[in-house]
């Protein structure tokens, strides 16, 4: 019988410390993010966020593993907008919030989980990995895609004439080079 009392005692204590640790790390995680005005954000974010050409209603600041990103709710063209932004300016995502209204027909290429990017909006490391592979050539189109739940860019350059399409993920890994062999006439 006290062997049972002991193993019960001992699930208790586990679930009390479960219970314990989840409190904290939420509490932590509230205090980590914190709203800002425009004036407070470094002045690389501020830029960052202006050249996006919208009207911003609110922006978070957040600590990501030990960095500061910014999210910004913004009106951009009529549509409600999400823009993540590193603290030294480098846009890290850019998301639009289809609340049950999509007024454009042409959305659909990113209803399917592909959106086109510039390269000043892509990570840092996703940055430096292409402009390495592309050895000084013109990067013509990067696309962020979702490959099997995972974001994955993908850039179009031109190397020896042929067109090359290199395939990065988020953290810089380079996932693929491939020279494209298709002729895209349309």
């Amino acid at each position: 019988m006290k062997r049972r009392h002991a193993v019960l005692v001992i699930v208790l204590v586990g679930a009390g410390l479960a219970l314990c640790i989840g409190a904290v790390a939420t509490q932590q995680l509230a205090e980590s993010e914190k709203t800002v005005s425009i004036g407070e954000v470094p002045e690389a974010v501020g830029t960052a966020l202006l050249a996006q050409g919208g009207t911003i209603s609110e922006i978070e600041m957040e600590n990501e593993d030990g960095q500061d990103v910014y999210e910004a709710e913004m009106t951009i063209d009529g549509k409600e907008v999400e823009v993540k932004v590193a603290a030294n300016g480098t846009v890290l995502g850019k998301e639009a919030d289809d609340e049950d209204k999509d007024d454009d027909a042409d959305d659909e290429e990113e209803d399917e989980g592909e959106e086109q990017v510039s390269l000043a909006e892509v990570p840092g490391a996703v940055q430096a990995t292409l402009v390495k592979e592309a050895a000084g050539a013109e990067i013509k189109e990067i696309e962020k895609e979702d490959e099997n739940g995972r974001d994955v860019y993908s850039a179009d350059v031109i190397l020896n004439g042929q067109e090359v399409e290199i395939k990065v993920a988020p953290d810089g890994t380079l996932l693929g080079k491939e020279v494209d062999d298709e002729e895209e006439d349309e």
